[in-house]
Formats: C-alpha cells, sequence, structure tokens
C-alpha cells in the first residue's frame, strides 16, 4: 500500500465512502423504510374498513324507532348514587302498617357485590343487606308485609324468610300463635357515579320520634335552625252553625252536623299516618278514616302540611 500515489489513496477512500454510504441507504430501506410503509398501509386499510363499519352502525341506528329517554332520577329510583336506607325503613314501616304486623328490630349493613362469577360493569356496585324481624297474626299477614317490600321502585332481591309454623290447634280454647319472621332482602346502589348525584331522588325522611336532626336533609334544609316557635302545632277551628243554616265561619273539609267542633291536625317532622291515627283514636283503625277525609292516594303524610281529624263512627 506504501506504493499508492497519493491520489490512488484519495480515491480508494472516495469508494469504500459511497460503499459504506449504498449499505447504509440499502439497510435503512429494506430495515426501515419498508416495514414502516406497509405498516402505514396497513393502518389505512384498517381504517378505512373500521369507517365503513361506523358507516353501517349508524345506518342502522336511524333506521331503528326513537326510544323514549328515560331520565337519571328515574333511574336511580331502582339503583342510587347514595344507599338511601331512608327509603327503605319508610317501605319498612308502609309494609307494618298495611299488613297488620309489629317490626321487632331492622338492621341495615352495608357490603360490596360479591358474585360466583365476575360481570363486566357491575364491578363497583355495593349491596345493603337489611334483615328485619317482626311479628304478625296469621299467613297471611307475612305474604302482606313481602308483597310491600316487593312494591319499592327499587331493584331488589328477597335473599331469606324464616319463620316456625304454629302448632296443630286440638281445642277450641287454644288461642292462635303470633308468628315471628325474619325477612332479608338485599338492595344496591352505585356510590361512583359522583357525577349524578344532582338528580338523587329527595327523601321526605322525618326524625324518629319527634327528635330534630341536626344534620341537614339531602334537600339542603337544616331542622337544626328551626325556631321552637316555629314547631307546628295541633289546631282546633270551631264551626258555628246558625238555626237558618248560615255559618258563622267557614271552614274547608269540615264536616258539620249541627254545632260542633272540627279538628284539625298540623303534620310535624317524625309524624306518620299510623302515629296519628293512634293519638286520636286510640289505634290503627282510624287511618282509612284520615286518608278518606283527606282524599290521600298513598300512606305518606309532609311535614307543614293539615289533615282533618274525622270523627270515629
Amino acid at each position: 500500500m506504501s506504493s499508492l500515489t497519493k491520489k490512488q489513496k484519495e480515491t480508494a477512500l472516495i469508494v469504500l465512502a459511497v460503499l459504506f454510504l449504498i449499505m447504509i441507504s440499502a439497510y435503512a430501506y429494506f430495515m426501515v423504510y419498508t416495514p414502516a410503509k406497509e405498516s402505514r398501509e396497513m393502518s389505512e386499510q384498517l381504517f378505512k374498513s373500521e369507517r365503513e363499519v361506523l358507516m353501517a352502525l349508524q345506518e342502522q341506528l336511524k333506521a331503528l324507532p326513537e326510544e323514549e329517554r328515560v331520565s337519571t332520577s328515574e333511574l336511580q329510583q331502582r339503583v342510587s348514587v347514595e344507599p338511601l336506607s331512608e327509603l327503605i325503613v319508610l317501605q319498612v314501616e308502609q309494609a307494618e302498617l298495611l299488613s297488620e304486623s309489629q317490626v321487632q328490630t331492622i338492621d341495615i349493613a352495608e357490603s360490596p357485590l360479591e358474585l360466583l362469577y365476575p360481570v363486566e360493569g357491575i364491578e363497583n356496585v355495593q349491596k345493603i343487606q337489611t334483615t328485619v324481624t317482626f311479628e304478625t297474626a296469621d299467613y297471611a299477614g307475612i305474604t302482606r308485609f313481602i308483597r310491600e317490600i316487593e312494591a319499592m321502585k327499587r331493584i331488589l332481591i328477597i335473599d331469606s324468610i324464616d319463620f316456625q309454623s304454629n302448632g296443630e290447634v286440638t281445642s277450641t280454647e287454644q288461642e292462635d300463635a303470633i308468628l315471628e319472621v325474619t325477612l332479608s332482602f338485599s338492595a344496591f346502589y352505585r356510590p361512583d357515579l359522583i357525577a349524578l348525584a344532582d338528580t338523587l331522588p329527595k327523601v321526605d325522611a322525618p326524625p324518629p320520634a319527634n327528635k330534630v336532626d341536626p344534620l341537614p336533609k339531602n334537600d339542603g334544609v337544616d331542622l337544626a335552625d328551626r325556631d321552637e316557635s316555629d314547631e307546628p302545632a295541633d289546631v282546633e277551628v270551631d264551626v258555628d252553625v246558625t238555626v237558618d243554616g248560615e255559618a258563622a265561619a267557614a271552614v274547608p273539609n269540615a264536616n258539620v252536623a249541627g254545632a260542633q267542633t272540627a279538628l284539625f291536625h298540623k303534620v310535624v317532622p317524625g309524624d306518620t299516618l299510623y302515629s296519628i291515627s293512634v293519638k286520636y283514636y286510640g289505634g290503627g283503625e282510624g287511618v282509612d278514616l284520615i286518608r278518606d277525609a283527606n282524599n290521600m292516594t298513598d300512606y305518606t303524610v309532609k311535614a307543614g302540611s293539615t289533615l282533618t281529624i274525622p270523627e270515629k263512627p
């Protein structure tokens, strides 16, 4: 190589450099550019296919009949964002009243929903386990109680019903034994859907035994701020009827027979139809009388409303 001239050495270096560039270019073309080109072509073909599928689905969607939209508040009456255990307690109270039973205990526990096989879409569903122990006179009372619990709009599952049958009646002196029943059922809620909290159903759940709850209800009303002077009381209105039939004072929905006193009751937090009936009639037999006198379609009373209390027939 020492015999080569300087020009020959430069030519050789140029040739080697050209060969090296050709090899680098060939490597880049076959190992980088060609695979990238093929991948791009495949992506374009896949995009085209997916677009055709999307357009076909959109055409099918347009061809479907329009369905009525369901509001989120209605859906939350079935599966709510919060436990809403107050609604369960109110439903148990209504079942107790209509079935003429006596509730002994109510146990409510919250826990994650466990399934034998995982189901997509319900990973965040929580369960409210409710166990109610009540006493009733006969099997019809058990059936009526369960029917009223199942009447809830909320999705629920009856887990178990436990009771012991009465012994055989062998003489007329034997009294019918009271049936003690333990009913267990589950309801569900989705605490992860916090964006729907504004559409949560409002619960008109009064505090127990006329006690004031210091915490605000979910409708934003703080009962602790109420003054004692604002507490409603029973109202009695005298209706005087003259001989010629002209009333000195007119009272709506009052039953006037000669000169008598029409009794009204202003509902306070904690009142129920059953408690009002016990107050004025000594038992639950006045529930239907109060409902008929006030044209009520259900068994719910609202705090602040005034009810006409008819005379017991």
